[in-house]
């Protein structure tokens, strides 16, 4: 059974591995088709692709959007999308600057409970061009203001912590709406992080897929069966397609290791069947 693992991070977002290094690592663990979905930027896309080409890898170009829908943190992945769209890439750049604001507003504030962090010094942690939570968690471990990097969440940086601040993110419909005008296929990330109940998530599907959702992501790591089960269903019931992958981001969760949590092959080619029709 070939191994497809269509949620991936590298250091061009919050994850450790180089674009590089994770399609190595892909090819190691027997990864057959492997998507890049780094956090609201494609800046490793590139480098991922030609170290799949020389080692036989399946590629496909993905991205994963943070978005906000009810005070939730929703994510939405896109694949086959049109990298050199300009109306895309300038949607990018605001969302790197808007994170940057966000990240001097967490440091100001982690600075009044005597967790003095600068940006230079963040920025030395960041070898892509993205800053996540992690790599502040990173920081305050190293400097010795927490032991862990859940201490770091669950004190300062989760939605409500003391050091938390709003993102000013997209809805999730601009962002599907986005992945469609740009000839994408979109999937809701696991759903089951979202923290909905279950009829407010069958409500959230409903309006999304109105809205031009393609999948969503059923195979998931922290999907026990009986959620797989749930969300193939609600896959039927829709008539989305279903994603999956481990949400590999490297040393920043180890637990989760590449090819794992993927999909079938028979599956995946639905995908490809559905970007022939776009």
């Amino acid at each position: 059974m070939k191994k497809i693992d269509l949620h991936s991070h590298s250091t061009a977002s919050d994850g450790t591995y180089s674009p590089s290094e994770l399609i190595i690592e892909a090819k190691n663990r027997g990864v057959e088709v492997i998507a890049l979905t780094d956090h609201d930027n494609i800046d490793g896309i590139e480098e991922a692709r030609k170290k799949s080409l020389e080692l036989g890898i399946e590629f496909v170009n993905g991205i994963e959007f943070s978005t906000e829908y009810l005070g939730k943190e929703i994510h939405i992945l896109g694949y086959y999308y049109d990298e050199k769209n300009e109306k895309f890439l300038k949607l990018i750049e605001k969302l790197k600057i808007e994170r940057e604001n966000r990240t001097r507003i967490i440091l100001e504030k982690l600075a009044k409970y005597k967790c003095y962090i600068s940006m230079e010094e963040l920025k030395k942690e960041v070898k892509g061009n993205l800053i996540s939570r992690a790599h502040i968690a990173n920081v305050m471990i190293n400097k010795g203001f927490v032991y862990s990097k859940s201490e770091a969440f669950k004190i300062y940086l989760r939605a409500g912590g003391l050091a938390s601040e709003p993102r000013r993110e997209l809805d999730p419909i601009e962002a599907i709406k986005i992945i469609k005008e740009i000839g994408g296929i979109s999937s809701l990330a696991h759903p089951k992080l979202a923290g909905f109940k279950e009829k407010e998530l069958e409500e959230l599907i409903g309006k999304l897929k109105e809205n031009g959702l393609n999948a969503l992501e059923a195979c998931y790591p922290e999907h026990k069966p009986s959620d797989e089960k749930k969300y193939k269903e609600l896959c039927i019931k829709y008539d989305l397609l279903y994603t999956g992958g481990s949400d590999f981001h490297g040393l920043n969760r180890p637990e989760n290791l590449l090819g794992v949590n993927g999909i079938e092959y028979n599956e995946f080619e639905g995908l490809k069947r559905l970007k022939k029709m776009l």
